[in-house]
Parts: C-alpha cells; sequence; structure tokens
C-alpha cells in the first residue's frame, strides 16, 4: 500500500504531490490524516495503518461522525487514556478542516485540542478522514499537518489507469503484451473514475489466472475480466461504426441496461468517435503522423492500426454528427426531454 498511497518519510508520509509535510520531528505516529475522493481506498488505508501501529492487533475502534465538536473529540482522546486501554479514534470531516474559526474563543479551543493530540499517550490513535481536497493554505491544516502523518487517496484519472494496473503486474513479476496494453488503454480510458484498490484485486486475479506465464496476452484479459473490461460495449461500437442498424438495435437493450451503464458506455462510443474525428481533421490539415497519434492519445500500433481500421467506416461529418449528439442527448436529459439511446444510435446508422 504504501507504494501505493504516499511516499514513506522519516516522519510521516508525504501528500500527494510528493511534498514532505513537517519537520521529523513534529510529526507524531499515532496521528494521521487521510483525504481525497476515493472513499474505498481511504478505508482500506485506515484499517491497514490500524493494524500496522498495533502490531496486527485490532482494538476498540470508536468512530466521530461529522461535523463533531471539541468538547466530543477531547472527551474520547482524553477519556480514553485515563485508562491506559489501547484504541483508535477516527473523527470523519472535522468541522475545523472546511473553515476557520469563527472567533478568538473557538482559535483557543482548536490551540487546546491540537496539545491534547500532542500529548496523546502510545495506546492511542488518532486518524482524522477528510472527503475531497485538504486545502493545505487553511491555518487548521497547517497546524493539524504539524503534528499528523497525511496521505492523499484520491481516484485515479482515467489516463492513469492502464500504467497503474501494467506497473501492478510487473511488480508481480508479469509483462503486458502491447495488444494487451493496448486494450486496457482503450477500455480504462473511456471510464470515469478509477479506483486503485480496484485495480489491484483485478491484478491479483489475473496473476492468479496466468500462472507460470510471464507475459499477460489480450486474449487472457479478455478471458479474466469479462465484466471488468465490458467486452460487450467492443462488440456493440464496432456494428455501430459499421453502421449495422439490426445488430444495435437487436443489442442496445443489453449493452445500456442502467443509467451507471449508459453514461460509461455512451463515454466509451464519444471516446471512439473523438479519436477519428481528430485523426480526420488533423489529416485533412496535412499534420504529421506523430502529432496526430499524440493528439488522439494513441501509444502504440496496435491501437493505431485499429483507429485507422475503424475510420474507414466512418466520415469526419458522421464522427461529428456523434458527439453533437451524445452532448445533445445529455443536455435532453437535464432538460427532461431527451430522446432515447436506441432513437440516436438509430439515426446515426440511417445516415447516408
Amino acid at each position: 500500500w504504501r507504494n501505493w498511497y504516499g511516499k514513506k518519510t522519516d516522519g510521516g508520509y508525504c501528500g500527494g504531490d510528493g511534498t514532505e509535510i513537517m519537520a521529523v520531528k513534529q510529526i507524531l505516529s499515532n496521528c494521521k490524516i487521510l483525504y481525497g475522493n476515493d472513499s474505498v481506498t481511504i478505508g482500506l488505508r485506515r484499517e491497514e495503518i490500524i493494524r500496522d501501529y498495533f502490531h496486527g492487533e485490532i482494538p476498540e475502534v470508536t468512530v466521530l461522525d461529522s461535523p463533531g465538536n471539541y468538547d466530543l473529540y477531547r472527551s474520547y482522546l482524553e477519556g480514553q487514556s485515563l485508562f491506559a486501554a489501547k484504541t483508535v479514534v477516527v473523527m470523519e470531516n472535522p468541522f475545523f478542516i472546511k473553515r476557520p474559526p469563527k472567533d478568538k474563543k473557538e482559535e483557543n479551543e482548536f490551540n487546546g485540542f491540537i496539545n491534547v493530540l500532542k500529548e496523546l499517550t502510545p495506546d492511542i490513535l488518532a486518524i482524522f478522514t477528510v472527503d475531497g481536497a485538504l486545502d493545505k493554505r487553511t491555518k487548521a491544516s497547517k497546524t493539524l499537518l504539524s503534528v499528523c502523518g497525511s496521505e492523499e487517496c484520491s481516484l485515479l484519472a482515467p489516463r492513469e489507469g492502464a500504467s497503474v494496473m501494467a506497473r501492478m503486474l510487473m511488480d508481480c513479476g508479469k509483462r503486458v503484451e502491447p495488444e494487451a496494453r493496448a486494450y486496457m488503454e482503450e477500455v480504462i480510458g473511456s471510464w470515469e473514475t478509477i479506483s486503485r484498490p480496484f485495480l489491484q484485486t483485478e491484478c491479483d486475479k489475473i496473476v492468479l489466472m496466468a500462472g507460470n506465464r510471464t507475459g499477460i496476452s489480450k486474449k487472457l484479459l479478455e478471458c479474466a475480466l469479462p465484466e471488468y473490461m465490458d467486452q460487450g460495449i467492443f462488440k456493440f461500437t464496432d456494428a455501430l461504426i459499421a453502421k449495422n442498424a439490426s445488430a444495435v438495435m437487436e443489442n442496445t437493450d443489453h449493452v445500456f441496461t442502467d443509467v451507471s451503464e449508459t453514461i460509461k458506455n455512451l463515454g466509451f462510443i464519444s471516446a471512439k468517435f473523438r479519436k477519428i474525428k481528430i485523426l480526420k481533421e488533423m489529416q485533412r490539415n496535412h499534420a504529421p503522423l506523430p502529432q496526430i497519434q499524440k493528439a488522439a492519445g494513441v501509444t502504440n500500433q496496435w491501437a493505431w492500426k485499429n483507429l485507422e481500421k475503424d475510420a474507414r467506416f466512418v466520415s469526419e461529418e458522421d464522427a461529428e454528427w456523434m458527439l453533437l449528439n451524445i452532448f445533445e442527448y445529455h443536455w435532453g436529459i437535464r432538460e427532461g426531454s431527451a430522446q432515447t439511446v436506441k432513437e440516436l444510435l438509430l439515426r446515426y446508422c440511417m445516415r447516408k
């Protein structure tokens, strides 16, 4: 986990940007801040921190929900220490993180709370969790970071997913073959959000299925990850690009099963047509090949050949029409007057 969720320093962890938080002597080993938009990762890291700190034991864990108050926090941190019992106090989205003290009295209460943290006994582990970004410019954050180690637990950008997955597999002694890497890039790159723990779970499954084989092939990924890689949208998009109206109409309800699948799969189709539009437009303007490949986000020959193949069936006007109509479809949903996905796709197939 430490390889993926923050760089370890002598006094704690670095932030997500790799910058060391505070001087070594100021960071407490039993006071941590976990922040970011990946709630799954925050939960997993919280459990690992507890196991590591108490050497495999899981003591009593008290979770104090947002927003909390200083009296509540102090009662659990100081009260437990009187009995010298091993315990964990988790403070979720503490109120003072998002806003400054409203007056001098509250500022003194905050300073008193920080002193309580500094005086925690080794039997007590304090963990703060914050949903979203941590504004390190505020006085409260700076002060808290002066005594607590911190880790950012954020979702990956889609463009990072394939690289992270390939690195995870490489750490397990596996090498992703070019076709498999292109396959991963195309699918993962179309997703809205990606969680590291999910990728790690899938990598563990791939490693087990690969057995003694060092290379990870495209065929292996297709067998190992049928739901994760969603092969259905691949075949469906091929039929759509070919304007095979009967195949598209027959399979639309099986591919676009609910709201989340519709958003994800329309995102995949948009990404495909956007690349074709880029290719056609830049070729029309006689751009050099490396520049076209960079703009389209194509990093290997296998993916480039597939893009060229798809582009033979789609005109620049077709690609532009599809992108515009997908945008209008989403806009129509917000306005309450959207056409159905099936109507949108059928209209494309019927274009001359």
